[in-house]
């Protein structure tokens, strides 16, 4: 068996990821074409059309759905031979996928949530057949508390009491958006600070009715706020980093601007993982390499830039260690992204793997599977494989 064959047989860990939406939506086809870039909805289709991810996609849904080949086949096109399933046929279809790579676990982030989604996550694990838990968005979470409080004092003391009890709740993890809203500079703010910034929040939302948290004195607020309780539940936090929606400051997504915060909280046991990294994932492997407690993903290339994804993987474990580096697909919608995920990152791995002189086959088989699945398992409180 080759390596490249052995690292293929691997369980995956999917510790970032998406609601996956109903299988009898009409515009299938559109949809997919959709996620298969981070562009919002100006962005011309026929653009999106011509990325290489649009066509991993496509070629993973001829793959595994012979009505979608013999669609292509017969010369329908492209944006229209992905047609609606019904439950049972979706239901299969997804089990087929998922089990080809060797899928066993996902982590939904629970904050956003796609038009048509699936949102009980016991009908993802029955249609998935994987293991599946939630991922708790901070500042989702944070607006509803706001607009239940109008008071300072109860909003947070309310929040900081719900954050607390998430790992009982059956939540493996928490998220941070920062990086969309205000970017990664999260520093100490003072209560008076964030006290005034929380009222003007709150006047903004009864004038317009808007909740939306973009106030970067009330974000690093209740990042310094909720972190001790994290730290008391070995509950690791995750934030976005660099490459995503169209509306985040792609300067500003820079995990090195949160060099204060992790000096902050990491030394007293805060576990942060840094989410899709790309093009700062050779920062991301630095922070990984120095700070107690960091680790990183390079999710949302493996599908959405697969041709990128052998150079991202090495130049991100240039100084990180094998046992800070987590598989994650960041997908969303539909199996097909996860898919190529799955694909473009196991060969990617396996190629960094092989070229390693300085290490046998044990020690690079023991690599593969801490990144594909053992490493997200130990960090989040999850079992751990116990196949391959």
């Amino acid at each position: 068996m080759s390596f490249n064959e052995f690292v293929q047989t691997l369980p995956l860990l999917d510790h970032h990821a998406h609601y996956l939406i109903k299988g009898d939506v009409v515009n299938r086809s559109h949809r997919l074409l959709r996620v298969s870039s981070e562009a919002d909805a100006q962005y011309p289709i026929a653009d999106t059309a011509n990325r290489l991810a649009w066509s991993a996609f496509q070629k993973v849904a001829r793959q595994f759905d012979a009505a979608t080949d013999a669609a292509y086949r017969a010369g329908t096109p492209a944006a229209e031979a992905l047609q609606p399933m019904d439950a049972s046929a979706y239901r299969q279809y997804n089990r087929r996928v998922f089990a080809a790579y060797n899928y066993r676990t996902l982590f939904i982030d629970t904050g956003f949530v796609p038009d048509d989604a699936i949102l009980d996550l016991d009908q993802t694990a029955d249609l998935t057949g994987l293991t599946v838990r939630p991922i708790y968005r901070l500042e989702t979470h944070a607006e509803k508390f706001m607009e239940r409080y109008n008071n300072f004092d109860e909003w947070s003391q309310h929040f900081l009491d719900a954050v607390s009890q998430v790992r009982a709740q059956g939540y493996v993890g928490c998220k941070s958006i920062a990086a969309y809203r205000v970017g990664l500079q999260v520093t100490t703010v003072r209560e008076q600070d964030a006290h005034r910034a929380f009222d003007l929040w709150r006047a903004h939302f009864e004038d317009t009715g808007s909740s939306r948290l973009e106030d970067q004195d009330v974000i690093n607020y209740l990042l310094g706020l909720v972190a001790p309780a994290l730290i008391e539940q070995h509950l690791p936090l995750q934030f976005h980093v660099g490459y995503g929606d169209a509306d985040t400051d792609l300067y500003l997504g820079n995990p090195l601007l949160l060099r204060s915060f992790l000096q902050r909280f990491c030394y007293d046991g805060l576990q942060v993982v840094l989410l899709h990294c790309y093009p700062y994932h050779r920062e991301a492997g630095y922070l990984a390499s120095v700070f107690p407690g960091v680790y990183f993903d390079t999710s949302l290339v493996n599908n959405l830039a697969p041709s990128s994804t052998q150079s991202v993987v090495r130049e991100s474990l240039e100084l990180a260690p094998y046992s800070r580096y987590l598989f994650a697909s960041d997908a969303s919608t539909y199996v097909e992204m996860y898919a190529v995920a799955a694909q473009t990152f196991k060969d990617a791995l396996a190629a960094q793997l092989d070229s390693v002189e300085t290490a046998d086959t044990a020690q690079k088989q023991a690599w593969a599977r801490m990144v594909c699945y053992d490493n997200a398992a130990q960090l989040y409180g999850v079992p751990l494989s116990t196949t391959n």
